[in-house]
This record gives structure tokens, C-alpha cells and sequence, in this order.
């Protein structure tokens, strides 16, 4: 088992370590899940997506129907940041 460290800010934020995001295949964007395993023990996954375009779809459509090129261009939008994100590893 590797074990690596991350530092705690004043606001309670961690920056997840490189070699473990690119282990879990975490983005920018993601969401995780922490789950207590015993007391001072916790455990971290990525969570799954239902749809590598629907989250962003759903931010986007607010209750109002959007046209195939909408949806077209939310998905370049996204596959683009998912890119840059990847390049930036």
C-alpha cells in the first residue's frame, strides 16, 4: 500500500495528491464520497456519473427543453474541459 500525505487548510480543504487522482481517475469536476471505516479511518472513491453528458445537460436545461445544437455544444463544452483537465495532470 502507498501511503501519501496532503495538508489540511484553515477551511478544511485538502488538495488530493497527483498519483492518487490519476489512480482514481479523478477531474476537476468530479464528485467523491468519503465513508467513515472506523474511528480516525475513512475511505475516498470517485462516484460514478450516470452519463458523461447528462450532469451538464441538467445544469443547463432549468426546466425548459434545448435544442440538439445546445445539447451539441454542451457536450463539446464539456468533453473540452474534461481534455484540458487531463492535458493539466
Amino acid at each position: 500500500m502507498k501511503v501519501m500525505q496532503a495538508k489540511v487548510t484553515s477551511k478544511g480543504q485538502i488538495t488530493l495528491p497527483k498519483a492518487l487522482r490519476r489512480s482514481l481517475g479523478i477531474m476537476e469536476g468530479d464528485q467523491v464520497e468519503f465513508s467513515m471505516e472506523a474511528p480516525a479511518q475513512a475511505k475516498l472513491r470517485k462516484l460514478s456519473a450516470a452519463g458523461s453528458s447528462a450532469g451538464v445537460l441538467k445544469c443547463l436545461a432549468k426546466d425548459k427543453p434545448l435544442s440538439v445544437e445546445a445539447m451539441d455544444q454542451a457536450i463539446r463544452e464539456s468533453a473540452g474541459k474534461r481534455a484540458r483537465a487531463e492535458r493539466n495532470r
